[in-house]
């Protein structure tokens, strides 16, 4: 996980993977508890190839992520993330979130690829800072 705000910024303007194609995967459940709401902020992961893929947040809750990507993202691994999280005042207002997630499925759904993720690290700040979202955008 990026340790600073400059690694944090380093990971979102590194240039993206190129996609490559990936493997129709079964669905499964994410075993996220919680209700979901829509997003769509900017994210990036870095996988273990040190190669950073683009995504985009799909959907929200407490203890997870949806994502979708052109790139396939391998399930169950641990994965650096960064998010671009609109400021709760002011949209234009991004804050770089970084921690880890846990992937927990992979489905191919048209030409986009659809990733499930838990939680496995996130700062205290940056936890509260999404799940402020996730409050709001349930209303």
């Amino acid at each position: 996980m990026p340790d600073d705000q400059d690694d944090a910024d380093a990971l979102f303007d590194s240039p993206a993977a190129l996609p490559k194609p990936a493997a129709a995967g079964k669905p499964k459940d994410d075993n996220r508890k919680e209700s979901r709401v829509r997003a769509d902020w900017r994210a990036r992961v870095l996988l273990a190839s040190d190669r950073i893929v683009e995504l985009n947040v799909y959907d929200l809750s407490e203890s997870g992520i949806g994502l979708i990507s052109e790139v396939g993202i391998p399930a169950h691994t641990v994965l650096n993330i960064a998010l671009a999280v609109p400021g709760l005042n002011d949209p234009n207002r991004i804050t770089p979130v970084t921690g880890a997630i846990k992937t927990t499925h992979m489905t191919v759904r048209g030409h986009y690829i659809h990733c499930g993720g838990l939680w496995v690290e996130i700062p205290t700040a940056s936890r509260d800072l999404v799940n402020q979202w996730v409050r709001r955008l349930r209303k």
